[in-house]
C-alpha cells in the first residue's frame, strides 16, 4: 500500500519535472520560429515548421498510447524526455558552429514532436497511478498551470530574451531544464503494467491502438467528452486564428497592443487552472463544464457585436480561462472512468482528435473571413458554441457513469449517485 507521504513525494517530482520541461518548452517554441525566420525569408517555409511539429500527433499519436499502455509511464517520459534533451543539445551545438539549414529544423522539430507526443501521453496516464482519486482535479490544474506559465508567459519571454544574445542560448537552456526533469523523474516507480501481448510489436500495437479506438467509440461518455472538447478547439480556432487580422485592422490595435492582449490570454488560463478545484468544491462538475463552453460563446458574440480592443483581450483572456477548466475537469474524468490499461490510448486519441482541430479550425476561419467578413468565424463560433452548449448539456444529462464522475465528492474517494 502507498502511503500518502509517498504519493505526494512522487507527485512533487512530477510537477517539478513538468515545470522544467514546460519552461523549457515555451523557451524553445518562441526560439524555433526565430531562428528559421533568421534561416530563411520564405514565410511557407517557415510556416511548414510549425507543421512539422503537429505531424507526429497525426501520425503517431494512436501507436503511443498503445506503447505507453504496454510499459510504466514513468519510464516512457525518461526515455522521451532524454532523446529530446540530446536534440535540443544537438541543436545548440550545431548552432555554435555556425550549422544552419531549414532541413535541419524540419528534422529536429518533428522528432521533438514526437518527444512531446510520448511525454504528454506518459504523463496523463501517470497521474492516476501516482495521486489519490479525490485529489486528481489538484493536481491536474496544478500540472496546467505549470504548462500554462511555462509555454504561455515564462518561457517566450525568456526564449526572446536569450536569443537576442546568442541563438544557441536558448535551446542550451531548454535542453539543461529537460535534463534536470529527466533526473527527478528516475526517482519515481510504478507497479508493472499487466503481461504484454505476444507477437510482433507493430502488429500487437497496431491491434491494442484500434482495440482503444473501439473501447471509446463504445463509451458514450467519455466518446462525449472527446468529441466536445475538439469542437471547442475547432471553433474557438476559427477565430483566434484571423483575430490578429481583426485588430491590426479595423480594430486598429498596435503590434505591442496586441502582444498584451496574447498575454492576458496566458494569464486567463492560468486563473482557470487555478480556479478549478475550488470550483469543484462548490459547483458541480456538468454545470462547470456546461459554463465553460457557454462562457466561450457568450464571449465570442460580445466581440462579434462588438469589436473593441479591451473587449478582445476580455474574450482571449475568458476563452483561456474557460479552456483550463474544461481541460481540467475531462483530464481528471479520462483518469477516472478510463481503465488503467487503456488509458494511453484514450489520451492519445483526444489529443489527435484536438491537434488536427488546430489546423483545420484555422483554415476554416480563414476561408470564412475572406468570404464574409473578418467578425464572421466570431459570429460562427458563437452560434456553433451557443448550439454546443445545449447539446453536451442534453447529451450528458442521463449519463450514468458520466454523472457519477461528474457528481463526485471531491473530499471523499467515493463516488456519489448521479442527481
Amino acid at each position: 500500500m502507498t502511503s500518502t507521504a509517498d504519493r505526494d513525494t512522487r507527485f512533487t517530482r512530477v510537477l517539478a519535472a513538468a515545470t522544467l520541461s514546460n519552461l523549457g518548452d515555451g523557451v524553445r517554441m518562441v526560439a524555433l520560429p526565430l531562428l528559421a525566420a533568421a534561416t530563411t525569408r520564405d514565410p511557407f517555409a517557415v510556416s511548414a515548421l510549425t507543421a512539422c511539429i503537429f505531424l507526429p500527433w497525426f501520425l503517431f499519436g494512436l501507436p503511443i498510447g498503445a506503447l505507453v499502455d504496454r510499459s510504466r509511464p514513468e519510464t516512457f517520459m525518461v526515455w522521451a524526455n532524454t532523446a529530446r534533451t540530446l536534440l535540443i543539445a544537438v541543436l545548440a551545438l550545431a548552432l555554435l558552429a555556425d550549422v544552419r539549414s531549414m532541413l535541419l529544423l524540419y528534422a529536429m522539430a518533428f522528432l521533438l514532436g514526437i518527444g512531446e507526443a510520448a511525454y504528454d501521453n506518459a504523463a496523463q496516464s501517470l497521474v492516476p497511478r501516482i495521486v489519490a482519486d479525490e485529489k486528481l482535479e489538484q493536481a491536474n490544474s496544478a500540472l496546467i498551470t505549470t504548462e500554462r506559465v511555462g509555454q504561455d508567459l515564462a518561457g517566450p519571454a525568456a526564449g526572446g530574451l536569450l536569443f537576442a544574445v546568442s541563438p544557441a542560448l536558448p535551446f542550451g537552456l531548454n535542453a539543461a531544464a529537460m535534463l534536470l526533469g529527466v533526473l527527478l523523474l528516475t526517482r519515481i516507480r510504478t507497479a508493472a503494467p499487466p503481461v504484454k501481448p505476444r507477437g510482433p510489436v507493430v502488429r500487437t500495437v497496431v491491434s491494442d491502438a484500434a482495440a482503444g479506438m473501439r473501447w471509446l467509440w463504445q463509451a458514450h461518455f467519455i466518446r462525449t467528452i472527446v468529441l466536445t472538447g475538439t469542437a471547442l478547439t475547432f471553433f474557438t480556432m476559427a477565430w483566434e486564428a484571423t483575430l490578429v487580422v481583426l485588430a491590426r485592422g479595423p480594430m486598429g490595435v498596435s503590434e505591442t497592443g496586441y502582444g498584451i492582449m496574447l498575454a492576458v490570454g496566458a494569464i486567463g488560463g492560468v486563473a482557470g487552472s487555478l480556479a478549478t478545484p475550488a470550483l469543484v468544491r462548490r459547483f458541480d462538475r456538468r454545470a462547470l463544464q456546461i459554463a465553460a463552453i457557454a462562457a466561450t460563446a457568450a464571449l465570442d458574440l460580445a466581440l462579434a457585436v462588438h469589436p473593441h480592443p479591451a473587449l478582445a483581450a476580455l474574450a482571449w483572456g475568458g476563452t483561456g480561462a474557460a479552456f483550463a477548466v474544461w481541460n481540467v475537469l475531462s483530464v481528471t474524468l479520462r483518469q477516472r472512468l478510463v481503465p488503467t490499461e487503456l488509458l494511453g490510448r484514450v489520451n492519445s486519441a483526444n489529443r489527435t482528435f484536438s491537434m488536427a482541430a488546430v489546423p483545420l479550425g484555422a483554415l476554416t476561419g480563414g476561408v470564412v473571413a475572406d468570404m464574409f467578413g473578418l467578425r464572421a468565424p466570431l459570429w460562427t463560433a458563437a452560434g456553433a458554441l451557443t448550439v454546443l452548449t445545449f447539446v453536451y448539456a442534453a447529451v450528458t444529462r442521463n449519463s450514468t457513469t458520466g454523472g457519477k464522475a461528474l457528481a463526485a465528492d471531491t473530499d471523499t474517494s467515493k463516488v456519489a449517485e448521479p442527481r
